[in-house]
């Protein structure tokens, strides 16, 4: 069913897509495969609105990098991937999700979304999260 559903999709969903594709060499690991299912889901259910949203003015970069980060970080301060609290896992995910939120944030400053002020306190949260749960 997605298959079709990205065959027939509108040219925004096509170019996000495409995003998740290009990042995807950049982030070959298994974080970035489950954080991209995330994604790829949230834009499918809702084709319609991630459409409009792109049309009111954001890119399709910009939407994808602020959904990686978010839900990369969502997921690394889920304490699912800890091994103990305030520890992740190193045999699991964890590490590798936080270097995708980094990551994801560092991009989102390269293409002017975030100031540098504004990614190192989004840095400095999701790093105290961390350190709070699991």
């Amino acid at each position: 069913m997605n298959f079709i559903k990205k065959l027939f999709a509108p040219k925004e969903i096509k170019a996000a897509l495409g995003i998740l594709d290009e990042a995807s060499y950049t982030f070959d690991n298994e974080a970035f495969r489950l954080v991209r299912n995330h994604i790829e889901i949230a834009i499918l259910a809702q084709p319609d609105k991630f459409v409009n949203i792109i049309q009111k003015g954001a890119s399709p970069r910009q939407w994808i990098y602020t959904a990686i980060a978010n839900v990369s970080g969502e997921l690394v301060e889920s304490g699912k991937y800890h091994i103990y609290r305030g520890v992740l896992n190193p045999m699991g995910a964890g590490n590798d999700l936080l270097k995708l939120f980094n990551a994801a944030v560092d991009e989102l400053i390269k293409i002017g979304v975030l100031d540098n002020n504004n990614a190192k306190t989004q840095k400095e949260a999701v790093l105290k999260n961390i350190n709070s749960v699991g």
